[in-house]
């Protein structure tokens, strides 16, 4: 998405909810020149990580292949987060 300067200027609020909620990324261009990019930051909070995750239903195969790979995934960050 393209918008001016004036553009992000009069619709600031609208822009970043644009941003936020779609992942939509905002060329901003002055005098006809890019001079700015908007996206979303690289990740999400706990909060919605385990928003995210509460909503996926896995399969009862899923469910047995990613046991394993979780478990290990949280013996590594509890070593970590000890050190």
């Amino acid at each position: 998405m393209k918008v001016t300067a004036t553009e992000l200027a009069n619709d600031s609020k609208g822009i970043l909810d644009r941003v936020i909620s779609r992942g939509d990324t905002v060329q901003v261009e002055r005098h006809g020149k890019r001079v700015a990019q908007i996206r979303r930051t690289v990740g999400v909070s706990g909060a919605e990580l385990l928003k995210r995750l509460k909503a996926v239903r896995l399969t009862p195969a899923e469910q047995r292949e990613l046991t394993e790979p979780m478990g290990a995934a949280s013996k590594v960050l509890r070593h970590a987060a000890s050190h």
